[in-house]
C-alpha cells in the first residue's frame, strides 16, 4: 500500500509535471527503464561519432571599453553593463537555449505562411487556441498539455503583447497562463504520451478532432531517440521544444461564422507578427553589406547566426537595453529605447515565460517593460525622440546601438 501512494513516487521524479493519464508510479518506472535501454546501448557503441562543424568569423569591431565608470546603483544591476564582458545580472531562465528554439520555430512556420494568412483559416487557428487555453485553465498547472505548431504560433503573437496577455487571461481564464518553450530531459520524455491525452482532452471537451496521432510504429520510434543528445548545425547542446510539429493539422475550407475572437489581438496581428523573422533577416544583412572586412562570414538572408559569439553579443546587448529601460524609465516626457532587431530576439525569448518576464522586470528594471512588436515612426518628434535617445546610448556605452551587438565582448 506504502508503495503504491503516488505522492512517494511524484518526489523520485523530482518534477511537478503530470500526465492525464498516467500516475506518477507508472511515469518513473517508464522513464526508469528507458535510461537503462540507453545506457545499454551506449555501452554496446563501438564507433565514434563524428559531427562536422564550420566556423564564422565575426566582424572585427574594437573591442568594448570594459573598466571603471561612472555608476550608481539602479533597480537590479550591482555594476553597469560594460564593466564586464559577462552579463552582470541573472535571469530565471535559459536565455540562449530559448532564443535558438524561437528561430526555429519561426523558421518551421514560415513554411505554412501562406496558407495561414487566409482569413477563414486564421479564424480556426485563433479558436483552436482559445479552446486550448481553456484546458489549460481549467486543470492544474502541473498537468502536461502539449500546443500543436498552429497553437503555438498564436500564442506567441498574444505572449508578445505582454499588457494585453495578462488583461486577456484575467479577463477570460481568471489568471495568467503561464508558457514556456523549452522542455527539461522528463518533460520531452512525457511528451508523446502527454500529446496523446491532450488529444483525448480536446476531443471530450469540444466534441471535435485535436490533431491526427502518430501510428505506434512511430512513436516506439520517438520514444527509443528521446535521450539524444547531439549538437544542432549550431553547435548547441540539443534542445527540446514544447510543441508539437510531427503532424499537420487540416483545416476545413468553410469560413467559421459562428466564431467571434475574444482576444484583444487581431488577425492582422498574426500575419504581420509572421514577417518579422525575415525583417530580422533584412536588418542583418544590411548591417553585413555596411562591413568591409573580408574575413566576415556572411550567413545572408538565410539564417541567422546563432553561434556562440554571435549569442553573447545579442545578450549583451540587450542587457543594455534593461539596463537604459531601468535608468529612462517612461516618464518626465522620456520616450521608450527602441530596441534593434538583434536586441529583440533576446527581448522575445525573455517574453517566452510570461511569470518569470514579469519577475526579472521587476526586479532588475522596477517595472514591467511592455513589448511592441512593430515600432513605427510615425512623425519627426518621434525620429528626433529616437535620435537623441541613441546619442544617449552612445554616451553611456560607447557604442552605436544598432551595431552594438557585433562588437567584441
Amino acid at each position: 500500500m506504502i508503495a503504491d501512494q503516488d505522492e512517494i513516487w511524484k518526489k523520485k521524479c523530482n518534477i511537478s509535471t503530470k500526465l492525464y493519464s498516467k500516475s506518477f508510479k507508472q511515469i518513473y518506472i517508464d522513464w526508469f527503464y528507458q535510461k537503462c535501454l540507453h545506457n545499454r546501448d551506449l555501452q554496446s557503441r563501438t564507433t565514434i561519432r563524428r559531427n562536422g562543424c564550420f566556423i564564422g568569423v565575426y566582424p572585427g569591431f574594437s573591442v568594448q571599453p570594459i573598466g571603471k565608470h561612472k555608476f550608481e546603483p539602479i533597480g537590479g544591476f550591482t555594476q553597469h553593463p560594460i564593466s564586464s564582458s559577462e552579463m552582470t545580472i541573472q535571469l530565471s531562465f535559459n536565455i540562449e537555449d530559448t532564443a535558438c528554439e524561437l528561430i526555429k520555430l519561426l523558421e518551421k512556420a514560415s513554411k505554412f505562411r501562406k496558407e495561414w494568412q487566409q482569413s477563414s483559416i486564421l479564424k480556426q487557428m485563433i479558436m483552436r487556441y482559445y479552446r486550448f487555453m481553456q484546458l489549460k485553465a481549467s486543470h492544474s498547472d502541473n498537468l502536461l498539455l502539449i500546443p500543436t505548431l498552429d497553437i503555438e504560433i498564436v500564442w506567441q503573437t498574444h505572449l508578445l503583447r505582454s499588457e494585453i496577455y495578462n488583461a486577456d487571461c484575467i479577463r477570460l481564464f481568471h489568471r495568467v497562463i503561464n508558457h514556456k518553450l523549452l522542455n527539461n530531459d522528463m518533460e520531452e520524455f512525457l511528451k508523446e504520451q502527454a500529446f496523446q491525452d491532450t488529444c483525448q482532452l480536446y476531443e471530450q471537451t469540444f466534441d471535435e478532432k485535436y490533431c491526427p496521432l502518430l501510428s505506434t510504429d512511430r512513436m516506439n520510434h520517438v520514444a527509443s531517440n528521446i535521450f539524444d543528445y547531439s549538437s544542432d548545425l549550431y553547435g548547441h547542446k540539443k534542445t527540446y521544444y514544447s510543441y508539437w510539429d510531427k503532424t499537420y493539422f487540416e483545416y476545413s475550407l468553410k469560413s467559421t461564422k459562428d466564431f467571434e475572437n475574444p482576444f484583444s489581438f487581431t488577425e492582422d496581428d498574426i500575419n504581420s507578427d509572421m514577417n518579422w523573422l525575415d525583417e530580422c533577416k533584412n536588418f542583418m544583412a544590411d548591417l553585413q553589406k555596411k562591413l568591409s572586412n573580408s574575413n566576415y562570414y556572411s550567413y545572408g538572408l538565410t539564417k541567422i547566426n546563432l553561434e556562440t559569439t554571435a549569442m553573447n553579443g545579442f545578450t549583451k546587448s540587450y542587457e543594455k537595453f534593461l539596463y537604459m529601460a531601468a535608468k529612462y524609465p517612461l516618464k518626465d516626457g522620456n520616450s521608450f529605447i527602441p530596441p534593434t532587431y538583434a536586441i529583440d530576439i533576446i527581448w522575445r525569448a525573455h517574453m517566452q515565460e510570461p511569470l518569470n518576464y514579469t519577475a526579472d522586470c521587476l526586479r532588475l528594471v522596477g517595472y514591467v517593460i511592455s513589448h511592441d512588436p512593430w515600432p513605427i515612426v510615425k512623425d519627426n518628434n518621434m525620429k528626433n525622440s529616437y535620435d537623441r535617445i541613441d546619442q544617449i546610448w552612445k554616451q553611456e556605452f560607447g557604442s552605436d546601438k544598432a551595431t552594438d551587438h557585433l562588437y567584441d565582448t
